[in-house]
């Protein structure tokens, strides 16, 4: 009796799901511009600053958006409760990543966490990320942050004008001690050098339309003797990928060997190795560490030095705090920042104004059968983007958006308005960068510390410059400018930066 009852059940379960899946396939998709035969919408999807057009679609068509190009579904997503219902509710069948012939297969970016697919691997690299970089870690690290800092304030005081040279070679001798235990000595350091490389080898790779094989797959079996530029440009950015994973990575094995190896993320993953696989793993779990810590808190710091050079009421509002707070006798430290509310409104007001990653890193839903989602039909396979830039400038939850106002965050009496913005800063779900504790307190120590002791602006390059455009390039910060650095007049900045 009991298995005839199992074999009803069995049957109603499959005829259910059957009816389900015909149901999901007549739902309608969510609504979008029109597309044209064949190739959709490709011809109206911009490949520069993309966000800024999906926001403009969402005021006519709402926070969900559906294109297609050249047969492949998309769906941006334009408002926090959307990304927090699909990215972050459902994240089991929506943190795939999107497949990028060029860089994922023919480069090997596929094979680190930034492009990996979301398996069992990604699952092991994510945990490993969280054991190290938990705030108990970061919470170690503030002292070496707080000496760190010191070469920024004396290459700003040297030579002001060029402090788009300091804050990539401060943030670079912060990162790679934290990340190799390396102490980096001037620009011409190969850790550098390889940073810079994979980082302009990345932005290429990532530029859509760039190659066409990325278009057309089936292109990647032609082979290298033919000739074919892509083919070229493949072989020589994966050589530059594998030199940037194993040379570091071998240069802390090796002071491990020696005996003189510092504590450092590398020499904690090394302490882990069982096998080859883990070895392999680890490279590029160590490798990643270093390139996005790098370049997302350069970016990060240069739009807090734009926001303080256009907004000097804002600047002057926030160093009163700190010298209430600080004084002029010594630096700012991590332990007083519980203190300084307004520097703190201003740090989030930073990563609202223009995030630095306007448009989080595409998703892909996963799911064997098409989604629903609010009586829509989410396609199998759907490309899935959660569009910051829309969320951080919503009148709704940020009233007047495009005004750098860090009181929001202090004169609110509804939390339903102007929220954290760090919340949408860092990806989503089981995709949200594992560095970003790290990445703000680097911001906060840098802000701080510079306020304390320079007054930063006006411009003297022009009007406000434009962040750069590329979609898929994952940030974005301000494009060439200058503006004047002086220490202020009553701190006595140099004995302070170098005592």
């Amino acid at each position: 009796m009991s298995s005839y009852y199992l074999l009803i059940f069995a049957v109603a379960g499959l005829a259910l799901l059957f009816l389900l899946k015909k149901r999901a396939q007549r739902l309608p998709l969510p609504p979008g511009p029109r597309g044209l035969p064949f190739i959709g919408n490709a011809l109206s999807i911009p490949a520069e600053r993309s966000w800024l057009t999906y926001h403009e679609w969402s005021k006519i068509f709402g926070d969900v958006v559906y294109v297609s190009a050249l047969g492949q579904s998309i769906v941006v997503l334009n408002s926090a409760q959307a990304i927090s219902d699909l990215l972050e509710h459902r994240g089991a069948v929506y943190s795939d990543r999107v497949k990028m012939v060029m860089a994922g297969e023919l480069v090997g970016y596929g094979d680190y966490a930034v492009m990996m697919p979301n398996d069992a691997r990604h699952r092991e690299f994510r945990r490993l990320f969280s054991e190290v970089l938990n705030s108990r870690w970061v919470e170690e690290l503030r002292p070496l942050q707080e000496n760190k800092v010191r070469n920024l304030l004396k290459g700003l005081l040297e030579r002001p004008d060029a402090f788009r040279e300091h804050i990539p070679r401060y943030i670079a001798s912060l990162v790679f001690e934290i990340s190799h235990g390396h102490t980096v000595k001037d620009d011409d350091d190969p850790y550098i050098r390889l940073a810079h490389q994979i980082d302009s080898d990345f932005s290429e790779l990532t530029v859509p339309g760039a190659f066409l094989v990325d278009l057309f797959p089936f292109l990647r079996y032609i082979p290298e003797w033919t000739g074919v530029t892509f083919k070229k440009k493949a072989r020589r950015f994966r050589q530059t990928l594998t030199e940037a994973t194993d040379w570091p990575y071998q240069q802390v094995k090796s002071r491990i060997a020696a005996g003189n190896a510092g504590p450092s993320f590398t020499a904690s993953l090394i302490e882990r190795v069982r096998n080859e696989e883990d070895e392999w793993n680890f490279k590029r779990i160590s490798g990643m560490f270093y390139a996005a810590s790098l370049d997302t808190s350069v970016s990060s710091l240069e739009s807090f030095i734009l926001a303080m050079s256009v907004h000097p009421d804002k600047q002057r509002k926030a160093q009163a705090e700190i010298d209430r707070v600080v004084g002029s006798e010594r630096l700012p430290t991590f332990e007083d920042r519980p203190q300084l509310t307004y520097v703190e409104s201003v740090i989030k007001e930073v990563y609202r104004w223009n995030p630095v990653a306007p448009i989080a890193v595409p998703h892909k839903y996963s799911g064997e059968t098409d989604d629903e989602y609010r009586g829509w039909r989410i396609p199998k396979d759907s490309i899935v983007i959660g569009n910051s830039w829309a969320v951080m400038h919503n009148a709704e939850l940020y009233p007047s958006p495009f005004q750098f106002y860090p009181e929001r965050y202090l004169e609110q009496e509804d939390v339903r308005f102007n929220p954290d913005p760090r919340k949408f800063a860092f990806g989503y779900g089981r995709r949200i960068c594992p560095g970003r504790l790290l990445v703000d307190d680097t911001l906060f120590i840098a802000a701080v510390t510079v306020l304390a002791l320079f007054d930063i602006g006006p411009l003297t390059s022009g009007d406000v410059p434009q962040y750069t455009p590329y979609s898929m390039d994952f940030r974005s910060h301000p494009e060439a400018f200058e503006c004047s650095i002086t220490p202020r007049p009553h701190i006595a900045a140099r004995d302070l930066a170098y005592s």
